[in-house]
């Protein structure tokens, strides 16, 4: 599906095109003609726009010199602070291992965060920028807990605000919450190119520290 802000541009270069056709020529154009020149100049505009949403955002030169949106496929490994307390206990949990997987277009990011104990998916996910560029990545949730542990974890849904740093990027770290009244920050500095399944996979993966360079 093309977003709508591609779909008028790609309208507007259509009609654009059109026009500039009919002025050249200077002359009247029968209306098969007219058609043929339509359904090609959106056949050829349409494809330039799949190829770039999909593909070409992110290749050297049109990254950075067309854009600076970043760039962050792949799997990042970090770790997961909360200020959850087990109910039996009262006790704070440590750190947790958490890894988080992106897969991204020039349009459209989804992120999957899994942990030893859990899955979050995403249910929307946007970037936004502040007035001097700098990103953020935005998302609301839904977290899912492996049944043995739902009991004392239940399903819930959040938000969640990681902060891009550097460029290339080379770590993100923000915060999270929850409906169930949770909160804690997250740190990712480690990074796969390849996107993880499920957290057994993720672990399997090799990581490049990011934060070294």
């Amino acid at each position: 599906m093309i977003p709508d802000l591609q779909l008028k541009t790609l309208v507007g270069v259509v009609l654009v095109a059109l026009a500039g056709v009919l002025l050249f020529q200077g002359r009247h154009v029968p209306a098969r003609e007219i058609y043929n020149a339509f359904s090609y100049v959106v056949t050829v505009v349409a494809t330039v726009v799949v190829l770039w949403d999909r593909y070409l955002w992110h290749y050297w030169p049109f990254q950075p010199y067309l854009h600076t949106k970043p760039d962050l496929r792949g799997t990042w490994k970090g770790e997961l602070v909360s200020d959850y307390r087990d109910p039996d206990t009262h006790e704070q949990k440590p750190s947790i291992e958490i890894y988080i997987v992106i897969r991204q277009t020039y349009s459209t990011i989804d992120a999957r965060l899994f942990s030893a104990e859990s899955n979050s998916v995403s249910l929307s996910a946007n970037f936004y920028t502040d007035n001097i560029g700098l990103y953020t990545l935005a998302s609301t949730y839904r977290n899912t807990p492996t049944v043995l542990r739902r009991k004392k974890s239940p399903i819930s849904h959040g938000g969640l605000l990681l902060s891009v740093r550097g460029t290339p990027t080379h770590q993100l770290d923000g915060e999270y919450w929850t409906d169930r009244s949770t909160k804690g920050e997250i740190v990712l500095t480690s990074r796969s190119k390849d996107a993880a399944h499920d957290f057994a996979h993720a672990q399997r993966l090799r990581y490049k520290s990011l934060t070294d360079r």
